[in-house]
């Protein structure tokens, strides 16, 4: 269940699923990294705006159970995420992600069989209700929850996968980065201003999750919509750098290498100890790591394969 969970898990989209789609074939990594980046966003925003409870502190705090009553839901290290619960993050990023992969995989194929069609979308299917018992099992969701964010990611897979990412040039990139941070700042002040506070679901994981070094910043919203504008700022500069540099064409080795060297940095990018004892410099340096590592991976690495 926990294995199930990690591959749900958002950021494996932009360690994995981005780096691996975008050798094979660059327009629908880039997708993939769009999918990914504006399902967080607004799963975020969302989250804000809803307001839901987790499982693990709900039955603490709902006052449904007397307090001889309250069920033991067992825990586990993945299972004290910081934000609100409404829709779930990893169904939500997931299947957008994943309709992407596997519709863009029967496109550029052009597979005609409808019975590969029929298991390729079952697949799909089973794999999305695989992540989402997982995610039920360790206590972070509802069943509501979890199927909010399954039909939203899925619709906006499907918006996504209408976008022609080749022709997006850098003041596009920039224009939908400043957007998202508008339009987030804005979120989070109006609900400072009706006397909400954003960051009431971080104080409940804290009192409620069974320890406290299971509880981390980087499942906060603050952390996500960084990850968000920095990831899509790094594509935006990879492609405005890349228009000066033709790119020779690949043997399958080169990718091979190319996804094991990206894989393998983002890895250790995502190890990276950020400094968690100031906030704002936390964010900070979240920041310039993910745009750092976003465009290292579609332009520095591509780049210096070139030359060989």
């Amino acid at each position: 269940m926990l294995f199930l969970s990690h591959i749900g898990d958002p950021k494996i989209a932009f360690n994995i699923y981005f780096p691996v789609a975008y050798y094979l074939h660059n327009s629908v990594g880039k997708r993939v990294l769009w999918a990914a980046v504006i399902s967080e966003w607004l799963n975020s925003v969302l989250k804000w705006l809803l307001h839901g409870e987790r499982p693990y502190w709900w039955v603490h705090t709902s006052g449904f159970y007397k307090q001889e009553h309250v069920p033991h839901l067992q825990q586990f290290s993945i299972t004290c995420e910081t934000g609100p619960g409404s829709p779930s993050g990893h169904a939500m990023v997931t299947s957008a992600v994943w309709y992407v992969l596997v519709s863009d995989f029967l496109y550029y194929q052009q597979i005609q069989s409808f019975g590969l069609k029929i298991l390729c979308w079952a697949t799909y299917v089973i794999m999305m209700c695989a992540v989402c018992l997982s995610r039920l099992f360790i206590a972070t969701h509802f069943p509501h929850q979890v199927s909010a964010g399954i039909i939203i990611g899925i619709l906006l897979g499907m918006v996504m996968n209408s976008l022609a990412t080749s022709a997006l040039q850098l003041p596009f990139y920039l224009l939908t980065s400043f957007l998202l941070a508008f339009i987030a700042t804005m979120t989070y002040l109006l609900l400072n201003l009706v006397g909400i506070d954003p960051f009431w679901s971080l104080a409940s994981a804290t009192k409620w999750c069974a320890f406290q070094e299971w509880v981390h910043l980087d499942t906060t919203l603050f952390y996500c919509i960084v990850r968000d504008i920095s990831c899509l700022l790094g594509l935006g500069l990879a492609v405005f750098c890349c228009q000066f540099k033709k790119l020779t064409c690949r043997s399958q080795k080169t990718i091979i290498l190319q996804v094991l060297v990206a894989v393998l940095m983002l890895h250790a990018g995502d190890r990276l100890k950020l400094n968690i004892h100031n906030i704002v410099l936390f964010y900070v340096e979240a920041f310039f790591k993910h745009l750092f590592l976003t465009f290292v991976v579609a332009a520095g690495i591509p780049v210096v394969f070139s030359l060989f």
